[in-house]
Protein backbone atom coordinates (compact mmCIF):
# COMPACT_ATOMS: atom_id res chain seq x y z
CA UNK A 1 0.00 0.00 0.00
CA UNK A 2 2.97 2.17 0.82
CA UNK A 3 4.34 1.35 -2.84
CA UNK A 4 0.97 2.33 -4.25
CA UNK A 5 0.81 6.01 -2.69
CA UNK A 6 4.49 6.60 -3.70
CA UNK A 7 4.20 5.72 -6.92
CA UNK A 8 0.79 7.96 -6.93
CA UNK A 9 2.40 11.11 -5.40
CA UNK A 10 5.32 10.49 -7.98
CA UNK A 11 2.92 10.48 -10.84
CA UNK A 12 0.68 13.45 -9.76
CA UNK A 13 4.33 15.69 -8.96
CA UNK A 14 4.92 14.51 -12.44
CA UNK A 15 1.87 16.08 -13.88
CA UNK A 16 2.49 19.37 -12.06
CA UNK A 17 5.56 19.98 -14.17
CA UNK A 18 4.55 18.41 -17.70
CA UNK A 19 1.17 20.32 -17.80
CA UNK A 20 2.08 23.92 -17.73
CA UNK A 21 5.18 23.07 -20.54
CA UNK A 22 2.41 21.06 -22.64
CA UNK A 23 -0.19 24.34 -22.42
CA UNK A 24 2.64 26.85 -22.89
CA UNK A 25 3.47 24.75 -25.90
CA UNK A 26 0.21 24.47 -27.27
CA UNK A 27 -0.48 28.17 -26.90
CA UNK A 28 2.76 28.64 -28.88
CA UNK A 29 1.70 26.39 -31.57
CA UNK A 30 -2.01 27.60 -31.62
CA UNK A 31 -0.51 31.34 -32.04
CA UNK A 32 2.18 31.32 -34.04
CA UNK A 33 0.49 28.90 -36.53
CA UNK A 34 -2.91 28.31 -36.93
CA UNK A 35 -3.94 32.18 -35.01
CA UNK A 36 -1.40 33.95 -37.46
CA UNK A 37 -2.72 32.11 -40.37
CA UNK A 38 -6.60 33.34 -39.72
CA UNK A 39 -5.31 36.62 -39.12
CA UNK A 40 -3.55 36.93 -42.46
CA UNK A 41 -6.59 35.31 -44.58
CA UNK A 42 -9.52 36.72 -43.02
CA UNK A 43 -11.19 39.51 -40.92
CA UNK A 44 -10.86 40.80 -37.43
CA UNK A 45 -14.21 39.11 -36.48
CA UNK A 46 -13.68 35.33 -37.59
CA UNK A 47 -10.00 35.69 -36.27
CA UNK A 48 -11.62 36.84 -33.60
CA UNK A 49 -14.09 34.22 -33.14
CA UNK A 50 -11.35 31.50 -33.57
CA UNK A 51 -9.50 32.92 -30.28
CA UNK A 52 -12.62 32.73 -28.45
CA UNK A 53 -13.60 28.92 -29.45
CA UNK A 54 -9.84 27.96 -28.80
CA UNK A 55 -9.59 28.95 -25.56
CA UNK A 56 -13.02 28.59 -24.26
CA UNK A 57 -12.65 24.78 -25.47
CA UNK A 58 -8.64 23.98 -24.65
CA UNK A 59 -8.94 24.12 -20.72
CA UNK A 60 -12.57 22.54 -20.20
CA UNK A 61 -11.04 19.70 -22.87
CA UNK A 62 -7.54 19.31 -21.03
CA UNK A 63 -8.80 19.76 -17.21
CA UNK A 64 -11.58 17.01 -18.53
CA UNK A 65 -8.72 14.81 -19.14
CA UNK A 66 -6.37 15.31 -16.12
CA UNK A 67 -9.29 14.55 -14.20
CA UNK A 68 -10.15 11.49 -15.83
CA UNK A 69 -6.44 10.60 -15.59
CA UNK A 70 -6.23 11.12 -11.86
CA UNK A 71 -9.94 9.52 -11.06
CA UNK A 72 -8.02 6.27 -12.59
CA UNK A 73 -5.63 6.65 -10.67
CA UNK A 74 -7.02 7.06 -7.66
CA UNK A 75 -9.70 3.56 -8.76
CA UNK A 76 -6.76 1.33 -9.27
CA UNK A 77 -4.96 2.92 -5.85
CA UNK A 78 -8.22 2.41 -4.06
CA UNK A 79 -8.39 -1.48 -6.15
CA UNK A 80 -4.31 -2.25 -4.52
CA UNK A 81 -6.12 -1.28 -1.58
CA UNK A 82 -8.58 -3.14 -1.47
CA UNK A 83 -5.97 -6.09 -2.82
CA UNK A 84 -3.60 -5.11 0.00
CA UNK A 85 -6.50 -5.41 3.03
CA UNK A 86 -7.59 -8.84 1.63
CA UNK A 87 -4.42 -9.96 1.62
CA UNK A 88 -3.17 -8.67 4.93
CA UNK A 89 -6.62 -10.37 6.32
CA UNK A 90 -6.06 -13.37 4.70
CA UNK A 91 -2.40 -13.48 5.94
CA UNK A 92 -3.68 -12.65 9.62
CA UNK A 93 -6.37 -15.44 9.27
CA UNK A 94 -3.60 -17.78 8.50
CA UNK A 95 -1.12 -16.79 11.42
CA UNK A 96 -4.52 -16.96 13.92
CA UNK A 97 -5.30 -20.74 12.70
CA UNK A 98 -1.29 -21.92 12.36
CA UNK A 99 -1.29 -24.55 14.25
CA UNK A 100 2.49 -22.93 14.95
CA UNK A 101 3.36 -20.76 17.10
CA UNK A 102 3.63 -17.28 15.48
CA UNK A 103 4.91 -14.07 17.08
CA UNK A 104 6.51 -10.80 16.25
CA UNK A 105 9.57 -9.39 18.70
CA UNK A 106 10.42 -5.18 18.57
CA UNK A 107 14.08 -5.11 17.81
CA UNK A 108 15.09 -5.60 21.29
CA UNK A 109 13.37 -8.86 21.64
CA UNK A 110 10.22 -8.21 22.96
CA UNK A 111 6.91 -9.45 22.58
CA UNK A 112 4.28 -7.80 20.28
CA UNK A 113 1.99 -10.44 18.52
CA UNK A 114 0.93 -13.96 19.89
CA UNK A 115 -1.70 -16.28 17.82
CA UNK A 116 -3.81 -19.11 18.24
CA UNK A 117 -0.95 -21.70 18.02
CA UNK A 118 1.01 -20.08 20.73
CA UNK A 119 -1.92 -20.09 23.47
CA UNK A 120 -2.31 -23.94 22.67
CA UNK A 121 1.46 -24.63 22.50
CA UNK A 122 2.80 -22.61 25.34
CA UNK A 123 -0.94 -22.23 27.51
CA UNK A 124 -0.62 -18.07 27.87
CA UNK A 125 -3.14 -15.56 26.83
CA UNK A 126 -2.30 -12.97 24.60
CA UNK A 127 -2.54 -9.88 27.75
CA UNK A 128 -0.14 -12.23 29.91
CA UNK A 129 2.88 -12.78 27.58
CA UNK A 130 2.74 -8.87 25.63
CA UNK A 131 5.12 -6.85 26.02
CA UNK A 132 7.14 -9.52 27.59
CA UNK A 133 10.80 -10.36 26.42
CA UNK A 134 10.92 -13.68 24.67
CA UNK A 135 13.98 -15.48 27.36
CA UNK A 136 10.94 -15.28 29.54
CA UNK A 137 9.88 -18.30 27.17
CA UNK A 138 13.13 -19.27 27.11
CA UNK A 139 12.67 -19.99 30.51
CA UNK A 140 13.38 -16.60 32.39
CA UNK A 141 17.38 -17.82 32.94
CA UNK A 142 20.51 -15.89 32.32
CA UNK A 143 21.61 -18.65 29.66
CA UNK A 144 17.51 -17.66 28.48
CA UNK A 145 18.84 -13.79 28.42
CA UNK A 146 22.09 -15.30 26.35
CA UNK A 147 20.52 -17.34 24.12
CA UNK A 148 18.24 -14.61 23.19
CA UNK A 149 20.60 -12.01 22.52
CA UNK A 150 22.34 -14.38 19.96
CA UNK A 151 19.32 -14.73 18.03
CA UNK A 152 18.74 -10.92 17.78
CA UNK A 153 22.22 -10.38 17.02
CA UNK A 154 22.58 -13.43 14.38
CA UNK A 155 18.67 -12.47 12.91
CA UNK A 156 20.48 -9.03 12.51
CA UNK A 157 23.75 -10.08 10.50
CA UNK A 158 22.41 -13.16 8.44
CA UNK A 159 18.71 -11.98 7.85
CA UNK A 160 17.12 -15.21 9.35
CA UNK A 161 17.85 -18.15 11.59
CA UNK A 162 16.33 -21.53 10.65
CA UNK A 163 16.39 -24.90 12.35
CA UNK A 164 17.29 -23.50 15.69
CA UNK A 165 16.06 -26.24 18.32
CA UNK A 166 15.44 -24.84 21.85
CA UNK A 167 13.72 -25.01 25.08
CA UNK A 168 10.89 -23.34 26.24
CA UNK A 169 8.92 -23.38 29.38
CA UNK A 170 5.20 -23.39 28.77
CA UNK A 171 2.31 -21.49 31.72
CA UNK A 172 2.77 -24.98 33.63
CA UNK A 173 6.19 -25.05 34.00
CA UNK A 174 6.58 -28.09 31.58
CA UNK A 175 9.17 -28.11 29.40
CA UNK A 176 8.45 -27.94 25.18
CA UNK A 177 10.94 -28.60 22.46
CA UNK A 178 10.75 -26.45 19.50
CA UNK A 179 12.13 -25.79 16.44
CA UNK A 180 12.77 -22.09 15.85
CA UNK A 181 12.52 -19.78 12.74
CA UNK A 182 13.15 -16.59 13.04
CA UNK A 183 13.02 -13.25 10.43
CA UNK A 184 14.20 -9.88 10.36
CA UNK A 185 11.42 -7.72 9.63
CA UNK A 186 12.37 -4.04 8.03
CA UNK A 187 10.87 -1.22 6.05
CA UNK A 188 11.63 0.06 2.31
CA UNK A 189 14.32 1.88 4.43
CA UNK A 190 15.91 -0.89 5.53
CA UNK A 191 15.54 0.59 9.10
CA UNK A 192 14.76 -2.57 11.43
CA UNK A 193 11.04 -3.04 12.51
CA UNK A 194 11.89 -6.15 14.60
CA UNK A 195 11.68 -9.86 14.51
CA UNK A 196 9.00 -12.23 13.10
CA UNK A 197 9.32 -15.85 15.22
CA UNK A 198 7.73 -19.27 13.96
CA UNK A 199 7.88 -22.30 16.99
CA UNK A 200 7.18 -25.68 15.96
CA UNK A 201 6.35 -28.21 18.71
CA UNK A 202 8.96 -31.05 18.34
CA UNK A 203 8.17 -32.67 21.61
CA UNK A 204 7.05 -35.52 20.30
CA UNK A 205 8.79 -36.45 17.47
CA UNK A 206 12.10 -36.00 20.29
CA UNK A 207 10.59 -38.44 22.24
CA UNK A 208 10.16 -40.80 19.48
CA UNK A 209 13.23 -39.91 18.32
CA UNK A 210 14.70 -41.28 21.46
CA UNK A 211 12.59 -43.94 22.01
CA UNK A 212 13.62 -45.41 18.39
CA UNK A 213 17.40 -44.89 19.57
CA UNK A 214 16.62 -46.52 22.57
CA UNK A 215 14.85 -49.24 20.76
CA UNK A 216 18.00 -49.30 17.90
CA UNK A 217 20.22 -49.28 20.79
CA UNK A 218 18.67 -52.50 22.71
CA UNK A 219 18.26 -53.87 19.25
CA UNK A 220 21.96 -53.56 18.40
CA UNK A 221 22.88 -55.40 21.94
CA UNK A 222 19.67 -58.11 21.14
CA UNK A 223 21.74 -58.47 18.26
CA UNK A 224 25.18 -58.44 19.16
CA UNK A 225 24.10 -61.44 22.27
CA UNK A 226 22.26 -63.34 19.58
CA UNK A 227 25.27 -63.04 16.75
CA UNK A 228 27.48 -64.50 19.54
CA UNK A 229 24.63 -67.08 21.23
CA UNK A 230 24.54 -68.27 16.94
CA UNK A 231 28.44 -67.93 16.66
CA UNK A 232 28.84 -70.49 19.45
CA UNK A 233 26.12 -72.81 18.12
CA UNK A 234 27.80 -72.61 14.81
CA UNK A 235 30.99 -73.84 16.45
CA UNK A 236 29.28 -76.25 18.65
CA UNK A 237 27.37 -77.34 15.19
CA UNK A 238 30.97 -77.62 13.48
CA UNK A 239 32.54 -79.61 16.28
CA UNK A 240 29.78 -82.15 16.07
CA UNK A 241 29.31 -82.66 12.74
CA UNK A 242 33.19 -83.20 12.73
CA UNK A 243 32.22 -85.55 15.73
CA UNK A 244 29.79 -86.88 12.74
CA UNK A 245 31.81 -87.20 10.09
CA UNK A 246 34.67 -89.20 12.25
CA UNK A 247 32.35 -91.75 13.53
CA UNK A 248 30.31 -91.91 9.88
CA UNK A 249 34.21 -92.98 9.13
CA UNK A 250 34.98 -95.38 11.94
CA UNK A 251 31.14 -97.01 11.11
CA UNK A 252 32.43 -97.30 7.33
CA UNK A 253 35.71 -98.47 8.18
CA UNK A 254 34.25 -100.90 10.90
CA UNK A 255 31.21 -102.16 8.21
CA UNK A 256 33.83 -102.73 6.02
CA UNK A 257 36.72 -104.53 8.03
CA UNK A 258 33.59 -106.62 9.33
CA UNK A 259 32.22 -107.40 6.65
CA UNK A 260 35.66 -108.45 4.66
CA UNK A 261 36.54 -110.49 8.18
CA UNK A 262 33.40 -112.24 7.77
CA UNK A 263 33.91 -112.86 3.79
CA UNK A 264 37.25 -114.59 4.29
CA UNK A 265 36.07 -117.39 6.95
CA UNK A 266 32.82 -118.00 4.60
CA UNK A 267 34.87 -118.35 1.59
CA UNK A 268 36.98 -120.93 3.79
CA UNK A 269 33.57 -122.43 4.99
CA UNK A 270 32.05 -123.04 1.26
CA UNK A 271 35.35 -124.73 0.46
CA UNK A 272 35.20 -126.99 3.24
CA UNK A 273 31.53 -127.67 2.72
CA UNK A 274 32.43 -128.93 -1.12
CA UNK A 275 35.27 -130.46 0.12
CA UNK A 276 33.31 -132.62 2.56
CA UNK A 277 30.57 -133.14 -0.04
CA UNK A 278 33.40 -134.37 -2.90
CA UNK A 279 35.48 -136.51 -0.08
CA UNK A 280 32.69 -138.09 1.59
CA UNK A 281 32.01 -141.64 -0.44
CA UNK A 282 29.20 -142.61 1.48
CA UNK A 283 27.16 -140.25 2.97
CA UNK A 284 23.82 -141.11 5.24
CA UNK A 285 20.74 -138.69 5.59
CA UNK A 286 22.14 -136.99 8.29
CA UNK A 287 25.24 -135.96 6.59
CA UNK A 288 22.94 -134.70 3.25
CA UNK A 289 20.64 -132.77 5.37
CA UNK A 290 23.63 -130.83 7.36
CA UNK A 291 25.53 -130.20 4.66
CA UNK A 292 22.57 -128.72 2.38
CA UNK A 293 21.55 -126.78 5.53
CA UNK A 294 25.18 -125.44 5.99
CA UNK A 295 25.45 -124.68 2.15
CA UNK A 296 22.10 -122.52 2.72
CA UNK A 297 23.53 -120.75 5.64
CA UNK A 298 26.42 -119.49 3.90
CA UNK A 299 24.82 -117.95 1.37
CA UNK A 300 22.72 -116.00 3.12
CA UNK A 301 25.49 -114.85 5.30
CA UNK A 302 27.38 -114.16 2.20
CA UNK A 303 24.10 -112.39 0.57
CA UNK A 304 23.96 -110.18 3.73
CA UNK A 305 27.22 -109.22 3.84
CA UNK A 306 27.07 -108.23 -0.05
CA UNK A 307 24.14 -106.06 0.82
CA UNK A 308 25.84 -104.72 4.09
CA UNK A 309 29.08 -103.96 1.93
CA UNK A 310 26.74 -102.48 -1.06
CA UNK A 311 24.58 -100.14 1.15
CA UNK A 312 27.41 -98.69 3.05
CA UNK A 313 29.20 -97.97 -0.60
CA UNK A 314 26.22 -96.63 -1.50
CA UNK A 315 25.68 -94.14 1.15
CA UNK A 316 29.14 -92.76 1.21
CA UNK A 317 29.49 -92.75 -2.32
CA UNK A 318 32.21 -95.25 -3.24
CA UNK A 319 29.68 -97.64 -5.45
CA UNK A 320 30.56 -97.26 -9.08
CA UNK A 321 27.89 -97.21 -11.85
CA UNK A 322 29.24 -98.35 -15.16
CA UNK A 323 25.83 -97.09 -17.41
CA UNK A 324 25.61 -98.47 -21.03
CA UNK A 325 23.10 -99.02 -23.31
CA UNK A 326 21.55 -102.47 -21.96
CA UNK A 327 18.84 -104.58 -23.30
CA UNK A 328 17.24 -105.90 -20.39
CA UNK A 329 15.83 -109.24 -21.18
CA UNK A 330 19.09 -111.09 -21.58
CA UNK A 331 19.84 -109.57 -18.12
CA UNK A 332 16.61 -110.18 -16.26
CA UNK A 333 16.39 -114.14 -18.14
CA UNK A 334 19.92 -115.19 -17.30
CA UNK A 335 19.22 -113.81 -13.50
CA UNK A 336 15.75 -116.09 -13.57
CA UNK A 337 17.98 -119.15 -14.61
CA UNK A 338 20.90 -118.24 -11.63
CA UNK A 339 17.58 -118.28 -9.49
CA UNK A 340 16.18 -121.86 -10.78
CA UNK A 341 19.18 -123.53 -10.05
CA UNK A 342 19.21 -121.85 -6.31
CA UNK A 343 15.85 -122.41 -5.66
CA UNK A 344 15.25 -125.96 -6.32
CA UNK A 345 11.52 -126.53 -7.08
CA UNK A 346 10.50 -123.33 -7.20
CA UNK A 347 9.12 -122.31 -10.86
CA UNK A 348 9.91 -119.15 -12.45
CA UNK A 349 8.40 -118.19 -15.32
CA UNK A 350 9.44 -114.89 -17.62
CA UNK A 351 6.89 -113.46 -19.85
CA UNK A 352 9.44 -112.78 -23.10
CA UNK A 353 8.67 -109.59 -24.70
CA UNK A 354 11.27 -109.20 -27.59
CA UNK A 355 11.72 -105.85 -29.21
CA UNK A 356 12.13 -103.95 -26.58
CA UNK A 357 14.15 -100.91 -26.38
CA UNK A 358 17.58 -100.36 -24.72
CA UNK A 359 17.76 -98.55 -21.35
CA UNK A 360 20.53 -96.58 -20.17
CA UNK A 361 21.86 -98.95 -16.98
CA UNK A 362 24.51 -101.01 -15.49
CA UNK A 363 24.40 -104.47 -16.49
CA UNK A 364 25.68 -105.99 -13.07
CA UNK A 365 23.82 -103.19 -11.15
CA UNK A 366 20.70 -104.55 -13.09
CA UNK A 367 21.34 -108.28 -12.19
CA UNK A 368 22.18 -107.65 -8.87
CA UNK A 369 18.44 -105.62 -8.47
CA UNK A 370 16.73 -108.12 -10.13
CA UNK A 371 18.55 -111.20 -8.06
CA UNK A 372 17.19 -109.19 -4.67
CA UNK A 373 14.35 -108.97 -6.04
CA UNK A 374 13.53 -112.42 -6.53
CA UNK A 375 15.25 -113.65 -4.15
CA UNK A 376 12.57 -111.57 -1.75
CA UNK A 377 9.96 -113.26 -3.65
CA UNK A 378 11.14 -116.52 -3.46
CA UNK A 379 11.28 -116.11 0.67
CA UNK A 380 7.58 -114.66 0.96
CA UNK A 381 5.97 -116.83 -1.39
CA UNK A 382 4.21 -120.29 -0.16
CA UNK A 383 6.17 -123.49 -1.14
CA UNK A 384 5.44 -125.05 -4.26
CA UNK A 385 3.88 -121.10 -5.46
CA UNK A 386 5.36 -119.98 -8.86
CA UNK A 387 7.14 -116.41 -9.20
CA UNK A 388 5.88 -114.44 -12.56
CA UNK A 389 8.24 -112.13 -14.06
CA UNK A 390 7.74 -109.44 -16.84
CA UNK A 391 8.78 -107.12 -18.76
CA UNK A 392 6.74 -104.41 -20.81
CA UNK A 393 8.08 -100.73 -22.10
CA UNK A 394 6.34 -97.46 -22.72
CA UNK A 395 7.49 -93.50 -23.43
CA UNK A 396 9.03 -93.37 -20.12
CA UNK A 397 10.95 -96.56 -19.94
CA UNK A 398 11.49 -100.21 -19.62
CA UNK A 399 9.83 -102.16 -17.08
CA UNK A 400 10.65 -105.24 -14.96
CA UNK A 401 7.73 -106.11 -12.47
CA UNK A 402 8.66 -109.49 -9.67
CA UNK A 403 5.21 -110.92 -8.57
CA UNK A 404 5.07 -113.53 -5.52
CA UNK A 405 2.11 -115.15 -4.14
CA UNK A 406 2.12 -114.54 -0.85
CA UNK A 407 0.02 -113.03 1.83
CA UNK A 408 1.43 -109.03 0.30
CA UNK A 409 1.81 -106.26 1.99
CA UNK A 410 -0.25 -104.26 4.57
CA UNK A 411 -1.20 -101.30 2.75
CA UNK A 412 1.01 -98.54 5.27
CA UNK A 413 4.24 -100.18 4.65
CA UNK A 414 4.20 -99.71 1.03
CA UNK A 415 5.88 -97.02 0.79
CA UNK A 416 8.26 -98.19 3.59
CA UNK A 417 9.54 -101.48 2.63
CA UNK A 418 12.39 -100.00 0.61
CA UNK A 419 13.30 -98.08 4.19
CA UNK A 420 16.70 -99.43 5.65
CA UNK A 421 16.38 -102.05 8.35
CA UNK A 422 12.48 -102.09 7.39
CA UNK A 423 10.53 -105.19 7.61
CA UNK A 424 6.62 -104.94 6.97
CA UNK A 425 4.86 -106.39 9.78
CA UNK A 426 2.45 -109.55 8.87
CA UNK A 427 2.24 -113.25 9.71
CA UNK A 428 5.61 -114.15 7.89
CA UNK A 429 7.79 -111.41 8.84
CA UNK A 430 9.60 -113.25 11.97
CA UNK A 431 9.52 -116.37 10.10
CA UNK A 432 11.62 -115.35 7.26
CA UNK A 433 15.41 -114.96 7.22
CA UNK A 434 16.82 -110.99 6.47
CA UNK A 435 17.66 -107.79 7.87
CA UNK A 436 15.59 -105.56 5.73
CA UNK A 437 18.52 -104.43 3.43
CA UNK A 438 18.09 -106.09 0.27
CA UNK A 439 14.89 -103.73 -0.67
CA UNK A 440 16.78 -101.18 0.76
CA UNK A 441 20.03 -101.74 -1.84
CA UNK A 442 17.27 -102.42 -4.61
CA UNK A 443 16.15 -98.36 -4.26
CA UNK A 444 19.25 -97.12 -3.90
CA UNK A 445 20.42 -99.08 -7.05
CA UNK A 446 17.56 -98.21 -9.20
CA UNK A 447 17.47 -94.65 -8.57
CA UNK A 448 21.92 -94.17 -8.61
CA UNK A 449 20.58 -95.29 -12.76
CA UNK A 450 17.82 -92.94 -12.87
CA UNK A 451 14.82 -95.14 -12.28
CA UNK A 452 12.44 -95.57 -9.86
CA UNK A 453 11.18 -98.67 -7.49
CA UNK A 454 7.68 -99.24 -6.04
CA UNK A 455 5.50 -101.75 -4.38
CA UNK A 456 1.90 -102.57 -4.50
CA UNK A 457 -0.78 -105.57 -4.12
CA UNK A 458 -2.16 -107.67 -6.52
CA UNK A 459 -5.92 -107.94 -6.55
CA UNK A 460 -5.83 -111.38 -6.69
CA UNK A 461 -3.06 -111.69 -4.21
CA UNK A 462 0.31 -111.62 -3.56
CA UNK A 463 2.87 -108.63 -4.06
CA UNK A 464 4.38 -107.03 -6.93
CA UNK A 465 7.09 -105.08 -6.91
CA UNK A 466 8.40 -103.39 -10.40
CA UNK A 467 10.72 -101.05 -11.39
CA UNK A 468 11.48 -98.70 -14.24
CA UNK A 469 14.78 -97.72 -16.05
CA UNK A 470 14.70 -94.51 -18.40
CA UNK A 471 15.22 -95.28 -21.98
CA UNK A 472 18.61 -94.47 -23.81
CA UNK A 473 17.42 -91.99 -25.77
CA UNK A 474 16.02 -89.80 -22.99
CA UNK A 475 18.38 -90.64 -20.34
CA UNK A 476 19.75 -87.89 -18.04
CA UNK A 477 21.19 -89.93 -15.11
CA UNK A 478 20.68 -88.42 -11.78
CA UNK A 479 22.49 -89.86 -8.48
CA UNK A 480 20.00 -88.85 -5.70
CA UNK A 481 23.27 -89.45 -3.23
CA UNK A 482 25.39 -87.34 -5.22
CA UNK A 483 28.52 -88.98 -4.53
CA UNK A 484 28.06 -92.29 -7.06
CA UNK A 485 30.22 -92.29 -10.07
CA UNK A 486 29.53 -93.60 -13.68
CA UNK A 487 32.54 -95.39 -14.69
CA UNK A 488 34.25 -98.29 -14.49
CA UNK A 489 32.47 -100.33 -11.24
CA UNK A 490 35.42 -101.95 -9.03
CA UNK A 491 35.36 -105.36 -8.15
CA UNK A 492 32.73 -106.11 -5.09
Amino acid sequence: MRNEKVSLSLRVAYLQKVFPLFLISLVIIYQLGLARWVHDHYSHSLHYGVEILFYASVGPLLSYWILGLIRRWLDEKKQAQQMARTSERYLASITRASADAILSLDPVGRIESWNRGAELIFGYEAEEILGRPLSDLFGGTEAAVVELRWLVESVGEAGFVRGHETTCQDAAGRQVIVDLTATRLADESGQVLGLSIILRDITERKQREEEIHRLNANLKKQVALRTSELAEKVDQLARANAELKQLDRVRSEFVSLVSHQLRAPLTNMRGAVERIEGGCEIRNATCVRMLTILDQQITRLDKLVQDVLNAARIETGDLTINAEPVSVLPVVAQVVEQMRVRASGRPLRLSEKPGLPLVYADRDRLAEVVMNLLDNADKYSPPGKEILVGLSADDSGVTISVRDFGVGIPEGDLQRVFEKFYRADNSDSQAVYGYGLGLYVCRLLTEAQGGHIWAENHPEGGAIFSLTLPLERQISLVSPLGGLHVGPHSAD
